[in-house]
């Protein structure tokens, strides 16, 4: 038994309104969408799995199964022998992983791009035969060892992102897009040493370094969308109210976290940011945030409903009145009645359809996540036979 299904990871199962269990992962390493599929069909073929989907912009994999409890230790040591590492799904260790790729395809594309700049120093003049200026066989022959002493760690350093990536496929007996990336680099150079040793006319050490920069470009790129559209659900719930005023059974008001807060709590809303030495009620910022969807039971205000509805002009509201939460309390000190927790909230409703529109598939997508399924075992197929056929 693996150390992952050692542990007990129920505490991690969530139970839905529908009372099947539901399971949210940060699955690491998914590039395309043959990793998606791949995930997906991992996740699904768990026992206790009902349905499963990745998104790939958010890395998150949402998971349900198909009674109240599941083994989410399971579906993690699946996806791990999978190739495709995955731990309990932190915002916060999201956002490091996120940083932490972005920083190591950046230093990757800087290298490249010095290496595919410098290397065009020695490999210009070789072309340059073509126009007629034919270099001595001696001069070609130093000009490619010189290419080779600038491509050669470049493409190493600047390939580790797909080598990694590919090494890890690999040992689990399986191939990802990364697969023939890596082959072609190392066979580049292996072939471009090979004819620079036997005085050949032909070496291809700068069209190894090029083919990874601009492979590193659009993935840098790619991250740095999905960083945009991460960000986009994230920002929408960072507007709301991070701690809530409950009001506890002894009439005393206690500040705090918001996600503390359970439905059929009573909390305090101030017209105000309560300002430290100002008394509760009192009037000292913009205006607090109502923290969770609830139920005026006393008091009178206008909101600010923008966030929500688009709606600019203030809306009041009075006993009995519904605010959900996001809405800006602008005039008058309110008394709630919490009627769900924070994360059933209209703004997270509005993340999560956000993520849902991210997560679904068009007849296109789907097919190219098709099309993606057989594309390496076709292309390395096909490369076989035409490497016998020529040998």
């Amino acid at each position: 038994m693996t150390a992952v299904l050692a542990r007990d990871l129920s505490a991690f199962v969530a139970r839905g309104e529908d009372d099947r269990g539901r399971l949210e992962l940060l699955v690491k390493g998914a590039r395309c969408g043959a990793c998606l599929a791949k995930i997906e069909k991992t996740a699904r073929e768990t026992i206790g799995v009902e349905a499963a989907r990745f998104n790939l912009t958010t890395g998150k994999l949402a998971v349900t199964f198909a009674g109240a409890d599941g083994d989410a230790a399971a579906v993690i040591d699946a996806l791990d022998r999978a190739g495709y590492p995955a731990t309990p799904f932190d915002p916060a260790q999201a956002i490091r992983e996120e940083d932490r790729e972005g920083r190591a395809l950046a230093l990757a594309l800087g290298v490249a791009g010095f290496g595919a700049g410098n290397v065009m120093m020695f490999t210009v003049p070789v072309w340059a035969g073509v126009f007629g200026q034919e270099l001595s066989p001696a001069t070609r022959e130093v000009m490619y060892w010189f290419a080779a002493a600038v491509a050669t760690p470049c493409a190493l350093f600047a390939g580790m992102p797909f080598f990694r990536s590919a090494w890890a496929s690999l040992r689990r007996r399986r191939a990802n897009m990364d697969v023939p990336i890596s082959i072609g680099v190392i066979l580049t150079l292996i072939v471009s040493f090979s004819e620079t040793f036997q005085h050949g006319e032909h070496a291809y050490f700068d069209a190894a370094v090029t083919l990874l920069f601009l492979l590193l470009i659009g993935r840098y790129l790619d991250h740095k969308l999905r960083v945009r559209a991460r960000g986009a659900a994230r920002d929408l719930l960072a507007l709301q109210s991070p701690a809530a005023t409950r009001i506890d059974a002894d009439g005393l008001e206690r500040v705090v976290p918001v996600g503390e807060v359970e439905g059929g709590d009573a909390l305090a809303g101030a017209p105000g940011g309560r300002l430290p030495g100002k008394a509760p009620g009192e009037s000292g910022g913009p205006g607090d945030r109502i923290p969770a969807n609830a139920l005026v039971e006393s008091g009178a205000s206008e909101l600010d409903n923008a966030l929500i509805s688009g709606e600019t002009a203030p809306v009041a509201v009075r006993a009995g009145s519904v605010v959900h939460a996001g809405a800006l309390n602008l005039s008058g000190r309110l008394v709630l009645r919490a009627q769900a927790r924070s994360e059933n909230s209209a703004i997270a409703e509005i993340a999560r359809l956000m993520e849902a529109g991210a997560q679904s598939k068009s007849s296109y997508v789907r097919l190219a996540d098709k099309a993606a399924a057989l594309y390496v075992p076709i292309v390395h197929s096909l490369a076989l036979l035409a490497f016998v056929g020529v040998w």
